[in-house]
């Protein structure tokens, strides 16, 4: 359009847009759409059918908004769902979407900013496991990150690179996310995702101790690969500080045990990285740390 609308049209969509962001009703156990409750002026411009009035064909359009959102929520975030079940997972999803309306043309935007808001909301609210659930939330979104990020062109070293690398930063590639993991998250992720049902599973036992894992996207779909605890805090670094300062920064946290094979450990540690398109360049970035 070269011209803003006529502002008629333009209260019209707004009343209307208010119609069907309507919350649900969730006090009879089931998702109901409350009529009663919306604009008068636009109950009034919509036009009866026969045996429908016009309020219960606005109610069509309030169900299918929030269903629709829903299920894109349940995408997002398949393994935050299964932990709280689908039903307590709207709960949290009405709250969210409700504090920040989808404002684009594409559905699966509207999860973006849901981990944040959701670890927030638990804090709140004083969930007991609140902390494996943000847990859960921060591994689904990665996932999620990764999946949509663009594929830059890998780093890959020159002759000249390599000669001032010690005193370079690396940027890290969007594509690529790096994991710590307290409970068999990731494990449980892969399980469910073939699994159409929507109620709760129980929260599984902790790990005996962190582990850590790197997501990186490929053509043939997204890797997940397993990290020692120094080459994630090494990868972590990078995207922090200079090569030459991370390398020092990790030394000053090993003990004299871990000193002595460390200078090998990360020369693989970044020929693997660079193999498998961590880095996209040097130049400033933080790592996506989730």
């Amino acid at each position: 359009m070269t011209r803003d609308p006529p502002a008629w049209l333009a209260e019209l969509q707004a009343r209307f847009g208010d119609v069907i962001r309507t919350p649900l009703d969730r006090s009879s156990g089931t998702l109901t759409a409350t009529p009663r409750a919306y604009d008068a002026r636009v109950v009034g411009d919509v036009r009866d059918a026969p045996g429908v009035p016009g309020a219960e064909r606005l109610a069509v359009y309030n169900r299918q908004y929030w269903f629709r959102l829903f299920e894109a929520l349940h995408g997002a975030f398949p393994l935050t769902a299964r932990l709280l079940g689908h039903w307590s997972l709207n709960d949290y999803a009405a709250r969210f979407l409700l504090a920040c309306p989808p404002r684009t043309w594409d559905i699966d935007c509207a999860a973006d900013g849901f981990e944040a808001f959701f670890a927030v909301a638990l804090e709140r609210d004083g969930v007991a496991e609140r902390a494996a659930l943000t847990e859960a939330a921060r591994i689904d979104a990665a996932w999620r990150d990764v999946f949509r990020a663009p594929m830059p062109p890998p780093f890959r070293p020159s002759a000249a690179d390599a000669s001032n690398l010690l005193d370079a930063r690396l940027t890290p590639s969007p594509a690529v996310a790096m994991l710590e993991e307290h409970y068999p998250f990731l494990e449980l992720r892969k399980r469910l995702l073939g699994d159409p049902a929507e109620t709760r599973v129980p929260l599984p036992s902790p790990l005996p101790s962190a582990r850590w894992w790197a997501l990186v996207r490929r053509d043939e779909g997204t890797l997940q690969l397993p990290l020692e605890e120094r080459e994630a805090r090494l990868f972590t670094l990078l995207g922090a500080f200079t090569v030459r300062d991370a390398l020092a920064s990790l030394e000053r946290t090993c003990s004299e045990e871990e000193r002595a094979p460390l200078p090998g450990k990360t020369r693989a540690w970044l020929a693997r990285g660079v193999e498998l398109g961590f880095w996209t360049g040097i130049g400033a970035g933080g790592v996506n740390r989730k």
